[in-house]
């Protein structure tokens, strides 16, 4: 496979993810993980985030199809296909002095498959299974309607069970399917982003578990909230001071071994 160069225009970059995405079902994960390992490298970031800050046209299209998520962090989506609907995402998950200890998600599946490179601090992961365990209240998650909402639909409760967890380091990549049932937890004082890169969806809904029913509503609307153009710029900015830190802090480190 051809390398990502941090050089690579935009246009060149989408165009490889292209043929990737492309690949076929067989190869597709094994493509994945080496394009995701590739841009997700320091210097191959800077390349990518440098060249959207100063494209104005860039940022409008990612800004138009980015938001604040409700699991707590800011979805941007930096380049989509146009052979087949894969997405290259930036996740930031801003620190919250106000908050203390650890944030953790609700539960979910997802629609789609993904391969993610964790490039700035770290987070708790695990992963569960529906079986005898803790209560939880099940809601299906339907996609984002005429670009303004998402909904909530009420499914009754289940149970899951806990059926693998770790603590993931900056530079970890994984590949989730689809299926898997997942959640995160971070510290709520510190910085952590991830890069995704999301296959085409084969679901029509994601589901969710959350321990509140939010109310008695059998269906829920909630309006997403997208950055402006000149919010997404300094969002970016923000996310290359993450990346000198945490370069910073690794070279400490070291000299210090």
């Amino acid at each position: 496979m051809v390398r990502v160069l941090a050089e690579a225009t935009l246009q060149e970059i989408k165009d490889h993810l292209e043929v990737v995405m492309d690949s076929g079902p067989g190869t597709t994960f094994q493509g994945s993980e080496s394009v995701v390992r590739q841009l997700s490298e320091p210097g191959e970031l800077r390349s990518l985030i440098g060249q959207i800050i100063s494209d104005d046209n860039a940022l409008a299209g990612i800004a138009a199809r980015s938001y604040y998520h409700a699991n707590n962090f800011l979805k941007l989506v930096l380049l989509a296909g146009d052979k087949n609907p894969w997405k290259l995402r930036l996740h930031m998950w801003h620190p919250q002095p106000d908050a203390s200890g650890l944030i953790t998600e609700d539960i979910h599946s997802h629609r789609w498959d993904f391969t993610t490179a964790l490039v700035v601090g770290e987070y708790f992961a695990q992963e569960y299974r529906i079986g005898p365990g803790e209560e939880y209240y099940h809601f299906k998650y339907l996609p984002i309607g005429q670009g303004k909402t998402f909904s909530l639909e009420a499914q009754g409760k289940e149970q899951l069970t806990s059926v693998f967890e770790a603590v993931l380091p900056a530079g970890t990549v994984y590949h989730i399917n689809h299926e898997v049932l997942h959640c995160i937890s971070r510290s709520a004082g510190k910085a952590a982003a991830s890069l995704v890169l999301q296959q085409p969806a084969v679901e029509e809904f994601t589901n969710v578990y959350r321990t509140s029913s939010g109310g008695q509503q059998a269906k829920t609307e909630i309006e997403v909230q997208r950055p402006s153009v000149d919010q997404l710029r300094d969002e970016l900015k923000h996310f290359l001071s993450w990346i000198d830190c945490s370069e910073t802090l690794r070279d400490t480190t070291r000299s210090r071994a």
